[in-house]
């Protein structure tokens, strides 16, 4: 009996201690999260950022939801700090993302902000009624984070500029635009989210943007997910322990513990083995399916049953491709909807190709650089082999002694960074002399697949003086005459047309917006 009451005691007196303990951190994150004015989203190459601290959870404007997985949290309002830029180490992103104290360290309170405002329903609109006024074109956007508008502020998403566009070009009509984006949805979520709340609003036009999540090979099938079954008792134990911020803080120091980051060397590698992997073979979906969260074939069918869906409900269709993988095997599937169904395509990435030509030259004209004149001056490769010049402008981060190149070749370091210097004295393929465009002079074989990433200053064989979390690569072509072939000028701490690895940025959203309008208007 007596061990009893030790027992009891002992048990009391833990609960006590985690149930003060739980009290504590909720009053401390609550205390701690009113105080962040700026929100750090995790990017690093790889994705490999690791654990997320739990304080983070109540800054998330995503929630779980029994039939559309997860939704987005009503009357949100977020001010998220970018962190896709240049950074002296990784660890410095890494030690933002762990940081407990709520406010930016110095390295980063320069960086671009961009700005969100979800309305009582979660959708990044103003208030949305669902009666439609006579005379009123209504537009509904359905799609994942292209359409939310990732990266950009409220009045730069494309469905925000459309209807900035639209209400241009028909001042005398009344058009309203709004913007069902959710990020991360699958075409799977946006089916489920066209039936459940967009028909509601007896749209005209319905504007569908699905794909580059649906290619995610997560492990699972977003249409598994909600399949009902027996719930086992551990589910119920996880459910009930998963409240607990005690329990979720001793799992993030678990999981922090064992976390290794990879440096970027070791991402290059990565990459580099598995192009050279690669073979022509088609990927095969059909045995990759059970871990593909939508397969191609579905994606077929739940694009068709949207724009069935719409024009039963009296609305046009437009499709919009959202993907930056140029050989998406989803691609193909929505030009053949395209084609079958009879509905316009605004092909985003043919238009952001063009847009990022169009840059390209303009730096050239920019920095008067002549590259056949500069190429007459560089000694020729043997015949097996190019002379590619690599050229990049420092852009908005000053040179303290060099910019240097590091990729998956002898010629360009082989991973090893800080190594190979590029200069800006007029020499070697350089054009011109403290233009702060800095170039670099390799012999490769063609048809070579080069991985890189430039660096800004950084001590020899260190990863530092990073450039964007992004690595750059090209094949490297044949010369014609055996003249050096001179890369386009990219832009240290800028990919031009992208705001990260997946999305686009603002000018990107306006060229897709513009794209949209020209197709209402022929219509």
């Amino acid at each position: 009996m007596r061990l009893l009451r030790v027992l009891g005691k002992s048990a009391a007196a833990t609960v006590v201690f985690f149930l003060v303990a739980e009290i504590g951190l909720r009053a401390l994150y609550f205390a701690r999260n009113s105080f962040v004015a700026y929100v750090p989203l995790p990017y690093v190459v790889g994705d490999d950022y690791g654990p997320i601290p739990p304080w983070l959870d109540n800054l998330l404007i995503l929630k779980p939801d029994d039939a559309l997985i997860w939704k987005n949290l009503p009357n949100a309002r977020r001010a998220y700090v970018d962190i896709f830029t240049p950074v002296w180490q990784d660890s410095d992103r890494m030690a933002l993302l762990r940081r407990f104290a709520p406010w930016l360290p110095a390295a980063f309170r320069r960086n671009p902000v961009w700005r969100i405002s979800l309305n009582e329903d979660g959708f990044r609109s103003a208030p949305m009624a669902a009666g439609k006024r006579a005379g009123v074109l209504r537009i509904a956007c359905i799609g994942d984070s292209w359409t939310f508008g990732m990266n950009v502020n409220q009045d730069q998403t494309y469905p925000a500029r459309l209807e900035t566009l639209l209400k241009q070009q028909r001042p005398a009509s009344q058009v309203e635009v709004m913007n069902f984006g959710v990020l991360g949805y699958s075409s799977f979520q946006g089916l489920e989210l066209l039936k459940r709340r967009v028909l509601d609003f007896q749209p005209d036009v319905l504007v569908i943007g699905f794909g580059m999540n649906d290619s995610d090979v997560g492990g699972y099938r977003d249409k598994d997910v909600l399949k009902p079954g027996e719930v086992h008792w551990r589910d119920r134990v996880k459910a009930i322990t998963g409240h607990s911020e005690s329990l979720a803080l001793l799992k993030y120091f678990a999981l922090l513990l064992r976390f290794h980051p990879h440096s970027i060397g070791e991402f290059l590698k990565a990459d580099a083995k598995a192009d050279a992997g690669k073979n022509n073979d088609a990927v095969n979906y059909d045995e990759m399916e059970p871990w593909t969260r939508v397969s191609p074939r579905d994606y077929d069918r739940n694009l068709r049953e949207m724009v069935r869906l719409g024009r039963g409900h009296g609305a046009r269709a437009v499709l919009l491709d959202n993907e930056l993988w140029p050989e998406s095997p989803y691609r193909p599937v929505l030009r053949a909807i395209s084609r079958d169904e009879q509905v316009p395509l605004v092909d985003s990435l043919r238009i952001i190709q063009e847009e990022r030509a169009r840059i390209e030259r303009n730096m050239e004209a920019r920095f008067q650089l002549e590259p056949a004149r500069a190429a007459a001056r560089v000694d020729a490769a043997p015949s097996s082999q190019t002379t590619l010049i690599f050229r990049v402008y420092e852009g908005a981060y000053p040179v303290a002694r060099q910019l240097g190149i590091v990729g998956n070749h002898p010629q360009v370091g082989n991973f090893v960074p800080n190594t190979v210097a590029m200069r800006d004295d007029g020499r070697e393929g350089d054009e011109r002399a403290g233009d702060r465009v800095w170039s670099y002079r390799a012999a490769l074989p063609p048809a070579t697949r080069i991985k890189y990433v430039y660096t800004n200053s950084g001590a020899a064989g260190r990863w530092e003086g990073l450039d964007l979390p992004h690595v750059r690569e090209l094949q490297v072509p044949t010369s014609a005459d055996g003249h050096p072939v001179y890369v386009p000028v990219e832009t240290f701490g800028r990919i031009y047309m992208q705001a990260d690895n997946w999305h686009t940025d603002a000018v990107g959203y306006d060229l897709i917006a513009h794209a949209v309008a020209d197709i209402l208007n022929a219509h």
